[in-house]
């Protein structure tokens, strides 16, 4: 028998796979996206210009807080240089 997986991990291995019928739909997913560019299986190459947008609007809602934390770092780490 062969070793549980979970759900996740199989709709990626779908969705790793372009010509898989499933697989297209699952990449249209920003998160799935996401998680495909961060293995090195999807590039920004491989989106339309809306799914772009659609990432990275969905990257910017999902990642807030983190974004602006990191901005708030740099903004006064350059501030204290000046």
């Amino acid at each position: 028998m062969s070793k549980p997986m979970k759900v996740g991990d199989i709709m990626l291995l779908m969705a790793a796979d372009p010509k898989d019928e499933f697989g297209q739909c699952l990449r249209k997913c920003p998160f799935i996206q996401e998680k495909l560019m961060s293995l090195g299986l999807m590039s920004f190459d491989d989106l339309s210009e809306e799914e772009s947008d659609r990432l990275i609007e969905w990257y910017y809602e999902t990642h807030k807080e983190e974004i602006q934390a990191m901005i708030a770092r740099e903004s006064s780490g350059n501030n204290q240089k000046q």
